[in-house]
């Protein structure tokens, strides 16, 4: 735990926090302990792994590069406009630091027409006395070419040990604000600045300007951290999603997730051993025969494209319900279960979907998984999504919300005052 011991004077600041915070059993932290990866009994050791700092406004951006820019640092920032976000860069990088600030090429605003809208605009000869002493600015002339600005280039100053920082206005850069994109380019930057992977992943942080990243954020959650009770699920944010490894831990979430009378779904079942767990858990009593559907009871069907699977898991256990179907159809997934499965409360279709499909439960194919979830959450709003994916479990241990480390900080700022 940490300790802060202030003067009532002393002025608070997110820099002053950042410097003495450190991990702590909290549910938000600003440099969060990941858990070990365990193979054979050994913990197989791991580079630093980068953080994602996922924020929804100008605003939290910039509080965000206060807290996690560091003097020294080599940061890229990704539609840069010159202008708050670029400026409380190269002041936390400081002389010793320096920075590559890309953006597309663009026409300038009209300052004569309105001048409060433009105002955050780049405009032309900007960048011709923009903290030349420790920043680079370069024009692209599209998204795609981002990589050749910050890696390929020889006319770019940059350390021979990679950027240590990313910050990326979405919506700027790209022209949208997407989630696949965002993963997707935070993904590559990473693996390009790592190099050949001889060397410990150099990027410490990325910070990124995405409403749909940070509402992902605020939703996806450690499978461990949940069953440990040290993050919560928060049902007003939307679909909760929880990442597990593992099938014993992805069971052990049942208990947490699931509500007598709930009326779940299992994506990829197999042979029926998690799905009958979990419509255990939420029937209120078992049914009399498969083939009559429930209207007040709760259960769990479970779904899996393999015909001799499905078949294989009736005989087994033949009071509960299962069928073929495709987990990338969601309109498949809601007719099958309500085949099944009849709410008295139609509020929403399914209240828990837990998802095993093989390719997404290992550490790649994390685009594939998050469109899944995001179709499956828009689609049929339930309640809460549980996956067992690696990829998405490791996208859970580094992206956190800045709202959440913001309310966080505040409420420390307030105790401390009332001490």
């Amino acid at each position: 735990y940490t300790i802060l011991m202030c003067h009532a004077s002393n002025a608070f600041t997110p820099k002053s926090f950042a410097a003495v915070a450190r991990p702590r059993r909290t549910p938000i932290h600003l440099e969060a302990a990941l858990p070990a990866d365990v193979e054979g009994g050994k913990k197989r050791h791991k580079s630093p792994t980068t953080k994602w700092i996922a924020c929804s406004s100008t605003k939290e951006m910039n509080r965000a590069i206060s807290i996690y820019i560091q003097e020294g640092d080599v940061v890229a920032e990704l539609g840069s406009q010159l202008r708050a976000s670029s400026t409380s860069i190269n002041e936390a990088v400081g002389p010793s630091g320096f920075s590559v600030l890309v953006d597309i090429e663009r026409k300038s605003p009209n300052v004569k027409k309105d001048q409060d809208r433009t105002s955050a605009m780049r405009r032309n000869g900007d960048e011709i006395d923009f903290y030349t002493d420790r920043s680079t600015f370069i024009e692209t002339k599209g998204f795609e070419f981002w990589r050749h600005a910050l890696f390929f280039r020889n006319d770019v100053r940059r350390s021979k040990e990679g950027y240590n920082a990313l910050v990326v206005d979405m919506s700027t850069v790209a022209g949208n604000d997407l989630e696949l994109t965002c993963i997707s380019l935070v993904k590559e930057f990473v693996a390009l600045n790592a190099g050949s992977g001889e060397r410990d992943n150099p990027c410490r942080v990325v910070i990124v300007k995405s409403k749909s990243l940070h509402s992902l954020a605020r939703r996806l959650h450690h499978a461990q951290k949940v069953i440990s009770g040290s993050q919560s699920i928060i049902e007003e944010r939307g679909t909760s999603i929880i990442a597990a490894v593992g099938v014993e831990q992805y069971r052990q979430t049942i208990p947490f997730v699931v509500r007598k009378g709930d009326v779940c779904c299992e994506v990829g079942c197999h042979l029926g051993t998690s799905t009958v767990l979990i419509d255990e858990a939420a029937s209120n009593s078992r049914k009399a025969d498969v083939d009559q559907p429930t209207t007040s009871t709760g259960g769990c069907i479970g779904l899996d494209i393999g015909t001799s699977i499905i078949r294989s898991a009736k005989q087994k256990y033949p009071m509960v319900s299962f069928e073929v179907g495709n987990g990338f159809k969601t309109g498949e997934i809601s007719r099958l279960t309500s085949k099944h499965l009849h709410r008295v409360d139609s509020s929403r279709m399914l209240d828990v979907v837990y998802v095993d499909i093989g390719g997404l439960s290992g550490p790649e194919g994390l685009l594939e998984a998050v469109s899944l979830l995001s179709s499956i959450a828009n689609a049929l709003e339930p309640r809460c999504i549980v996956i067992k994916s690696l990829c998405v479990r490791r996208l859970a241990s580094s992206i956190v919300p800045f709202s959440d480390v913001w309310r966080e900080m505040k409420a420390l700022q307030n105790g401390r005052s009332s001490d």
